[in-house]
């Protein structure tokens, strides 16, 4: 009786070895422009580090509430909410959608508005370019629209200050982040939300005149970063 090479038997068992291994691969995240891309790797160090347990808490029930509205209703909206939508909540907006590009969220809609109408923050600007988003004022004014990239061939993110109620933000079936004190005290009830919770930054235009101003911009906006990047890594590990 012949006998088989051995070569027979382990070609197979290493095919089927590395493609068990291929499949068992995590995905890797979606491509950011290259210095955004950096600083999103470089975050992931930052979920556990720095993270105060009780924001760890709050973080988890905004992406359970995404997890179950997603479950449901096959997509969830989050509104984030500050005073006048100038700082916290449009950096958190802009972190939350390359957050959701990077970890491949796609049915994640995310939007922002203040009780009142301001305009957008140049350090907020300047902070963003910094991480590496591409910014364009797109006109002038008291209150000129922006539009931000985070990534190649996919459409810029408009923003402008606008108030919470604005006609494109979403009028049912929506969650309600809100990232300053002032704004959580004096927001009233609002229509067609079926979630609410409160996760305040510091505000850095309290250093608006002190020379070290752009500092805590870029404190402020790491800060919110982290976070955003750590609820959509739960989700992209909730899959």
């Amino acid at each position: 009786m012949r006998t088989l090479p051995a070569y027979f038997f382990i070609i197979p068992f290493i095919i089927l070895q590395a493609f068990y291994a291929s499949a068992q691969k995590p995905r890797e995240p979606n491509k950011l422009y290259p210095i955004l891309f950096n600083y999103a790797r470089n975050l992931y160090e930052d979920y556990n580090s720095s993270i105060p347990m009780e924001r760890r808490f709050v973080l988890d029930e905004i992406a359970d509430y995404i997890i179950g509205s997603s479950q449901f209703e096959g997509e969830a909206s989050l509104v984030i909410i500050g005073s006048n939508n100038s700082t916290r909540s449009i950096l958190a907006e802009a972190w939350a959608k390359a957050a959701a590009y990077y970890y491949g969220i796609s049915n994640i809609h995310v939007f922002s508005g203040g009780l009142n109408i301001s305009s957008i923050s140049t350090n907020a600007v300047i902070a963003l370019e910094k991480a590496g988003f591409i910014v364009y004022k797109t006109r002038n004014g008291q209150n000129p629209p922006y539009e931000i990239k985070y990534s190649y061939n996919i459409p810029p993110v408009y923003i402008q200050s606008k108030k919470h109620n604005d006609t494109n933000n979403p009028k049912e079936g929506y969650g309600i982040i809100v990232v300053c004190p002032n704004a959580d005290s004096n927001l009233s009830a609002m229509k067609g939300n079926n979630f609410r919770t409160s996760l305040y930054y510091f505000d850095p235009r309290a250093y608006d005149l002190a020379e070290d101003s752009l500092d805590q911009y870029l404190l402020r906006s790491r800060e919110i970063a982290t976070e955003m990047f750590y609820i959509f890594y739960r989700l992209k590990n909730a899959k």
